[in-house]
């Protein structure tokens, strides 16, 4: 195998499959990255045996052919490289030698026939959706996915294509996030999928702003095509819990509210919190919203926000986090927060199809 390629180019391709790569202690075959090189294209391919990704990028084919390298040496050797012209030849006992202007380099790889293979790909039906929604419903949502190892069916995000609408749901038990998104799908095409918290990050590292990703779903795999890149998962083999359920019916009080103020002031009352012990507390009051912290023994914060509120009398307290993320995560320039007592779930929403869900802390 040899081929010529823009140093540009490459260290693109790379950066895009270098972080789907088994750590040590793993096999040695899955700390490389297979490269392709044919009909004018470079194809770099990486797993973890969970995920695997691929990048394709154009280079000048001198000769077809494939072999598999370290992938972080090799990410290092090509960024070590001046820009211009990289010229990488490989023979047959996998030594690659790599030329780059008045630098040569050598690196010893392994055979192709020892990398896993890219999941098979069958005839299957595949949604499409506009790249930079998918990211933005990725956004909206994956901040709510457990961290506890002991949930794994909290520790994805929930796809589910039912009713001619996307809906992505999030969860660790105490809070929630949900966003939908209408696509066209046949009925034969309604199922649910729950999407591994690492290949979220994939995709929220890999999604453009231009064009559409195609996603195929095919028994326990999901595969997305982003164009240049495509990017295939195991899918966690669990049922994802009744979600519906834990979103309150009806809540009494609707309370109005200037996202941007709102964040800010919890992110001064939370100068106050102690990580062991974080907590702010909201004083709903006629058009007026009074956010403070208090920390034992070390001081207090205080700041009000006007809102838009004329109902009754309303303490509540949650994790700063837990009110900051979704706020974090969403544009709008106001948010409704509905309740109806201190001790109730409290949601949030805002002008499009997204809601989040929240417990209160119970403060003795």
């Amino acid at each position: 195998m040899k081929f010529k390629i823009i140093r540009s180019k490459f260290i693109e391709g790379l950066k895009k499959v270098q972080n789907i790569v088994a750590g040590k202690g793993s096999l040695q075959i899955i700390q490389n990255t297979m490269l392709e090189a044919k009909g004018g294209k470079l194809n770099l391919v990486t797993t973890d045996l969970d995920i695997s990704i691929r990048s394709t990028v154009d280079c000048e084919v001198v000769e077809e052919g494939a072999t598999t390298l370290p992938v972080k040496l090799l990410s290092s050797t090509i960024a070590a490289c001046a820009e211009g012209v990289v010229e990488l030849d490989a023979d047959a006992q996998d030594r690659a030698r790599i030329s780059a202007g008045s630098a040569s380099f050598r690196l010893s790889g392994m055979p192709v026939a020892d990398f896993p293979p890219l999941p098979a790909s069958e005839d299957a039906f595949a949604y499409e959706i506009p790249q930079a929604t998918l990211r933005e419903m990725l956004r909206k949502t994956s901040y709510a996915v457990s961290q506890d190892e002991t949930r794994k069916t909290l520790k994805g995000v929930l796809m589910s294509f039912k009713d001619g609408k996307l809906t992505m749901v999030a969860t660790d038990g105490r809070r929630l996030a949900l966003v939908e998104h209408e696509i066209e799908f046949p009925a034969a095409a309604e199922r649910d999928i729950i999407l591994p918290s690492k290949v979220v990050a994939e995709l929220q590292r890999s999604l453009g702003g231009d064009g559409v990703v195609k996603i195929t779903i095919e028994k326990s795999q999901v595969s997305f095509n982003l164009g240049d890149t495509q990017i295939y998962s195991k899918l966690l083999d669990e049922i994802y819990p009744n979600y519906r359920q834990v979103i309150p019916s009806n809540c009494g009080q609707h309370i109005v509210v200037d996202r941007k103020l709102l964040l800010d002031a919890i992110d001064r009352a939370s100068v106050m919190t102690m990580e062991e012990s974080s907590s702010v507390r909201l004083t709903f009051d006629s058009n007026q919203l009074l956010v403070s912290s208090v920390a034992a023994d070390i001081g207090e914060a205080k700041d009000i926000v006007p809102i838009k509120y004329s109902g009754e009398k309303i303490e509540i307290v949650f994790n700063p986090a837990f009110v900051k993320d979704p706020l974090k995560a969403i544009d709008e320039d106001e948010v409704t927060i509905e309740l109806n007592n201190g001790s109730s779930p409290a949601i949030i929403r805002c002008s499009v199809p997204f809601l989040y869900v929240m417990m209160p802390l119970r403060i003795n």
